[in-house]
């Protein structure tokens, strides 16, 4: 298992299923490692809701998600299944978008005894290297979308990595940047590395999470990661949220 990508093993497959216990959704996510057996799902907030359902549209609206959205999440590769709501209080949460900038990113609090590899574990794993820095964010860089197409998978729960190119300087835009490429719906939600060769070597480096594809234009839609770890932030001095 050496030589498995590390980012795919941090991007294993979620569903969500409804109060009823009937399916919702199938969507991408992946691990962020906190302390300890303290983790944070990251994936976008609409994978928990619905598509195209964007916070700033929907204030107000909370206590009426227990019943109409996904109630439990459910990983198989890592055979957990947590609650996603107390009564009708999320035990997620979200970005909360001040400047109403479709900044569609949540998280969810777990607890892995099992301590699997996360996103943000930097190192070298097999033939690649995971970098925090040092690759280049600039336009016509190349990387990777990871997650389940259409719910696809490989071995039923390894992600699918999709190719791209960054379509703009990454640094322009505080609140979104876009890639050339598709990752097609079931892939919001999963991570947004650049990948090099140096060598012998492949480097890795997590810089955000995919959430939209604008099919005509074959462009993704992503937020950057400094959006993403204001909400891990936010999370982190919530200690109670994994009691």
């Amino acid at each position: 298992m050496d030589l498995l990508d590390p980012f795919a093993i941090a991007t294993p497959r979620f569903v969500t299923r409804l109060k009823s216990g009937e399916p919702h959704q199938v969507f991408s996510g992946f691990l962020y490692h906190v302390e300890a057996d303290r983790y944070i799902v990251l994936t976008a907030l609409h994978c928990l809701l619905r598509p195209n359902t964007f916070y700033f549209k929907n204030r107000g609206t909370e206590a009426s998600w227990s019943d109409t959205y996904g109630h439990d999440l459910d990983c198989e590769a890592l055979s957990f299944s947590v609650p996603l709501y107390e009564g009708t209080n999320p035990r997620f949460r979200w970005h909360q978008d001040p400047h109403n900038a479709s900044i569609d990113v949540a998280g969810i609090p777990v607890r892995l005894p099992s301590r699997p590899l996360a996103i943000n574990m930097p190192g070298t794993f097999g033939d690649y290297d995971v970098v925090t820095q040092g690759l280049p964010l600039t336009a016509g860089s190349a990387g990777l979308i990871y997650g389940f197409p259409g719910g696809a998978a490989i071995l039923r729960s390894a992600p699918i990595a999709r190719g791209f190119t960054l379509a703009t300087d990454y640094r322009l835009n505080p609140f979104a940047f876009h890639i050339d490429g598709i990752g097609g719906a079931g892939c919001s939600g999963g991570p947004v590395a650049l990948r090099a060769e140096r060598g012998d070597r492949t480097l890795l480096q997590w810089i955000g999470i995919y959430v939209a594809t604008h099919e005509a234009e074959r462009l993704g839609r992503c937020i950057p990661l400094a959006q993403v770890m204001e909400l891990v932030g936010n999370m982190t001095v919530e200690p109670d949220l994994w009691r």
